[in-house]
């Protein structure tokens, strides 16, 4: 495998990163670096990505690969630590964040990243990472963490319980959100929640919330005021429980939630049953 040696430009942008504790770079930096025209900064780019020293995370920005990785031109295979550069603000959200927080014992192939930038559906890593774009005002209920060295951002528990639970696709299925909400459950802050909820707007997500709340949590069910208090309203309209593009709009009609139980008990138990 090629050894990372290094011209004497390439070595004056690698070394400076690393005497100034720096893995972020932009093409602007990279001249300024070298000392270089702004042509010879994008062959200096294209030749340190070649040989293993920068990772390209977005248009004209790069990832330092340090030289404690080694000697060799492997690629960083620390997805959280590419993802963590590749879009700003973010967090790292939905299965990806449950993982992160022990409430999924299964993780995803697919890192998700969630942004209030707007950018074009082709952006770098593409495979690896999904973008799920949010509203400003939507942005909100993010932590940090460490994680083998690196500080990430990631939704708190109970954003990531209503991020699950919003894009269940997103986050192993209805089974998958079962699971995530068990494992939360104990250690809830349901007044956080609540506030959440509020934020968001989104009154079925508080149905369904409350339903499988009430349903699932045995060991550390939610607080009988809030359960009462979003107790659905007799002239609230049904909705349902699945998204009915995967689970059709036909089921049982539950009076106390109104909501439509378009999702077998059997799938919602699934990932549980297995633990």
């Amino acid at each position: 495998m090629e050894t990372r040696s290094l011209s004497r430009s390439e070595a004056k942008v690698v070394l400076s990163l690393e005497a100034e504790g720096s893995e972020d770079l932009t093409l602007e930096g990279l001249r300024r670096r070298a000392g270089v025209s702004a042509g010879f900064a994008r062959k200096i780019a294209h030749g340190l990505v070649g040989k293993g020293w920068l990772q390209r995370v977005g248009r004209g920005r790069y990832l330092l690969n340090p030289s404690r990785h080694g000697p060799d031109a492997i690629p960083d295979t620390d997805p959280l630590r590419l993802g963590s550069r590749i879009v700003s603000p973010y967090y790292f959200g939905f299965a990806t964040a449950a993982e992160l927080l022990g409430l999924l014992s299964q993780a995803s192939r697919i890192y998700y990243l969630v942004t209030p930038k707007r950018g074009s559906a082709h952006w770098a890593h593409a495979a690896r990472f999904r973008r799920i774009t949010v509203d400003p005002d939507r942005f909100f209920g993010i932590d940090r963490i460490q994680r083998r060295g690196v500080s990430l951002q990631v939704s708190d528990r109970e954003r990531t319980v209503l991020d699950c639970l919003s894009r269940p696709e997103f986050s192993g299925g209805l089974g998958g959100v079962v699971q995530v909400l068990e494992s939360a459950g104990g250690s809830l802050d349901w007044s956080r929640l609540d506030r959440y909820l509020r934020r968001l707007g989104s009154r079925s997500l508080t149905l369904r919330l409350a339903y499988l709340a009430e349903s699932y949590l045995r060991t550390a069910p939610p607080p009988a005021g809030w359960l009462e208090r979003v107790r659905a309203r007799p002239d609230e309209p049904y909705v349902p429980l699945g998204p009915p593009e995967e689970f059709g709009r036909r089921g049982v009609h539950d009076p106390r939630w109104h909501l439509i139980l378009n999702v077998p008990e059997a799938l919602l138990r699934a990932e549980v049953d297995l633990r």
